[in-house]
């Protein structure tokens, strides 16, 4: 990107704080006065019940339970409260002109400016360093919601800077730069920048592109900030695989390419198009991604820490800019779907460049020719994801060490008729454990719940060595897919090799061949199953799914899995089911294979079992 961006034009092209206009401000009437009815009553009825409260209180005593209990939500849930209040009371100022609605952005940027970290506690490694709960004045620690709120303050005076009075501007500027764009000149070996680069290094770009054009007046301070913001996305491109592919999966892309492209439409249209990052080669296939891996409605497949729903209309602007500027209509049809859905249009964590951008984007209105989801294999990140009538299948390969990994080498995702029936849970509720050495003692962490095999009573261990080798797909009307899971299992497994074979046409036939060192003393298949099961001998039944085993060979339970946690239960509800499936003595010998089937109910198709 740097070749795309030299210096001399980033200097040339940027100008002054203030000479451009990214979006129209609360004086510009007829822009506000013109958007959708149903839009504005959706988004005056959310500020309403929003300012119907008090503005939420953030204790130190509820940071300091991160480190003490392992706790992150009694914090972070007032802290994004009092944000996502910021940006509903917002729209209903630019929707209205309403003195009522400043007044209370007002209040809450007083309190945000107020506050001791914009950090969240989880992130507050300068405190963790100390071995303390709370942050100390001082503390430098530029995380995702510090750069986030930086950004959110910074689009307040943007947009309501006309109707904001002199010390509320100045309260802005002064904070958003000693908090975020001093500390990111002066600091360069920030953890996102240098030792790890997931969605944390475009999201935090993305902010800091935000508070230096919107904010900074110094040109050559401007020019500065953004030359780094390149040479960071940079890093984080170079970091990422060629085939596009997310290995956070599909909500996590949401932050990691779509954050990618929030910078570049800030600098291209801060710019009228003369800073323009959106010839970088590997943009198209990270435009094609969060398509590539829809299932229906709000369902994407899901890997690793990625839920399976995703529900954020403003996601839509960062894909449709993509689609355009890669022109790539998938993409662009993608976003007026998300942009259709009926969930809040300012999400938990909002970004004000999305919403604004969703809101107001005439072309995530109009509409362009059907174009039909494409199978896709990513062969750098080893995901495949195919279809068929009533069918889609979702087979990864990968490693035990991905960003936000669960130790799922191998496991696969199988929908019917638009619904996962065959599913990764994904992640519970963030808290401590979630990202310490005690990871992998979360069930929704371990391979024994996904759909994988327990294998003479060994599971699949974290690490970059624990991986699928000889990955291959043949995408057409009947697709295939093989690899090969022996070095996904520590060697105490005894695995010379464990072949699995996909093949999907009208059904989804699954085949587990392997050669073991020795007679195995157990074998165990695992399936985590969405829906209400019912078993007959050599079938189960799940909501229109019909799963066909050989029963002289396996021997299935049903396992109820409660679901207590909150984010699990939003998703599948209070419980799901995990199906066993046993080897019987016939099956135990060194050298074997076994087939189950996944059909449409209306479908049956018999296993095959090879000895």
């Amino acid at each position: 990107m740097r070749g795309l961006l030299p210096g001399e034009l980033v200097n040339r092209a940027l100008g002054t704080a203030g000479s451009v206009r990214l979006a129209p401000g609360i004086e510009l009437r007829d822009v506000w006065n013109g958007v959708p009815a149903g839009d504005r009553a959706a988004l005056l009825t959310d500020a309403e019940e929003q300012a119907a409260g008090e503005w939420p209180v953030l204790l130190a005593s509820d940071f300091a339970r991160f480190q003490r209990e392992g706790d992150r939500d009694r914090y972070e849930t007032p802290y994004f409260e009092r944000r996502r209040r910021i940006v509903t009371s917002a729209l209903a100022a630019l929707l209205t002109g309403d003195e009522r609605w400043v007044a209370d952005v007002v209040d809450g940027v007083w309190l945000v400016c107020d506050e001791a970290t914009w950090t969240l506690p989880a992130h507050a490694s300068s405190a963790a360093a100390r071995d303390e709960p709370l942050p100390r004045p001082g503390d430098r620690d530029l995380d995702l919601f510090c750069a986030e709120t930086g950004g959110l303050l910074a689009w307040m005076d943007h947009l309501l800077g006309s109707a904001l009075d002199a010390a509320t501007r100045l309260r802005i500027s002064t904070e958003v730069d000693q908090r975020v764009l001093t500390p990111f000149l002066e600091v360069r070996d920030w953890p996102w920048l240098t030792r790890f680069t997931n969605n944390w290094n475009p999201w935090i770009h993305s902010n800091l592109t935000a508070c230096t054009l919107l904010l900074e007046p110094d040109p050559a301070r401007r020019a500065q900030v953004v030359e780094r913001v390149v040479d960071g996305l940079d890093v984080f491109l170079d970091s990422y695989p060629d085939d596009g592919g997310c290995d956070e999966g599909a909500s996590y892309w949401t932050r990691a390419g779509g954050s990618v492209a929030d910078s570049l439409v800030l600098l291209y249209d801060a710019t009228a198009g003369q800073l323009d990052g959106f010839g970088h080669p590997k943009l198209r296939p990270i435009t094609s991604y969060l398509p590539a891996m829809h299932i229906d409605d709000r369902w994407y497949v899901n890997f690793a820490d990625c839920p399976a729903q995703l529900a954020d209309p403003s996601a839509a602007y960062p894909l449709y800019r993509l689609g355009v500027h890669t022109d790539e209509p998938t993409a662009r049809q993608h976003a007026r779907m998300i942009r259709r859905r009926d969930d809040p249009l300012v999400p938990r964590i909002p970004s004000m460049l999305r919403v604004i951008g969703t809101l107001l984007e005439p072309g995530l209105r109009t509409e362009e020719d059907e174009v039909g989801h494409q199978d896709v294999y990513l062969p750098d990140t080893e995901v495949l994801v195919a279809r068929s009538k009533n069918l889609l299948v979702a087979l990864k390969g990968g490693h035990n060490a991905e960003s936000h990994n669960h130790n799922d080498v191998g496991s696969l995702i199988v929908a019917v008729d638009g619904v996962p029936r065959v599913i990764d849970l994904g992640v519970g509720t963030y808290t401590r454990q979630t990202f310490s050495a005690d990871r992998y003692q979360i069930f929704t962490m371990q391979s024994d719940y996904h759909n994988l095999p327990l294998i003479n009573g060994f599971s699949q261990p974290p690490g970059r060595e624990f991986q699928a080798t000889g990955m291959s797909a043949e995408l057409g009307d009947r697709t295939t897919c093989e690899l090969d899971l022996a070095h996904a299992y520590p060697p105490e497994a005894g695995i010379r090799s464990w072949h699995r074979r996909l093949v999907l046409d009208q059904t989804v036939e699954l085949t587990d061949t392997w050669d073991l060192s020795d007679a195995p003393r157990s074998l165990v298949w695992h399936l985590i199953l969405n829906g209400p099961a019912l078993h007959e001998s050599g079938t189960i039944r799940v909501a229109g799914l019909t799963i066909s085993y050989d029963a002289d060979h396996l021997a299935a339970v049903l396992e109820p899995l409660p679901l207590t946690d909150p984010r699990l239960s939003a998703i599948w509800g209070d419980q799901v089911t995990r199906l066993a499936l046993t080897a019987r003595p016939p099956l135990l010998t060194p050298s074997n294979a076994t087939t189950v089937v996944f059909s449409p109910s209306h479908l049956f198709t018999r296993h095959v079992t090879r000895e």
